[in-house]
């Protein structure tokens, strides 16, 4: 009876399992859009400054992905990442973990390849990009590729 209730759900809501394609719900898709979040909070205050403007570039790139599922927000995520990332800021090499744990989570090849260049643009949202950003974006790139 519960199979046939979710089934109609998630027919009615448009997530059927379509053969061959990730389910938007799946754990680790989530976790991986959980980790790019984070690399992307963490170039926003890698300069120690937050600006409006990143943050609105950190919600353009989650409204261009389509990352918002029934069970995983950007924006609803945004706190427990920024918790994460302050967390990581107060570890001597806490930053590095987080990149390397990222690392580890961001598995597939598409998104791998585009992790540095959202964090550049990140970076770039408040019209300059200091030497931590630039810091922060080379060592992006040097675990990621860029």
């Amino acid at each position: 009876m519960l199979e046939r209730f979710k089934a109609g759900y998630e027919h009615l809501l448009g997530l059927e399992p379509v053969p061959g394609v990730d389910s938007p719900t799946d754990p680790a898709t989530e976790a991986q859009h959980r980790a790019v979040l984070e690399l992307l909070v963490a170039t926003m205050f890698s300069d120690g400054t937050v600006s409006a403007t990143e943050l609105e570039e950190i919600d353009a790139f989650s409204g261009e992905h389509q990352w918002d599922t029934p069970t995983f927000s950007f924006s609803q995520a945004l706190g427990s990442a920024t918790s994460t990332v302050r967390n990581a800021r107060d570890r001597e090499d806490g930053i590095d973990a987080l990149l390397a744990q990222a690392s580890s989570v961001i598995t597939e090849p598409e998104l791998r390849a585009t992790v540095a260049a959202a964090c550049r643009l990140v970076a770039s949202a408040d019209g300059t990009t200091d030497d931590a950003e630039s810091a922060w974006i080379a060592a992006v790139e040097r675990t990621f590729g860029g």
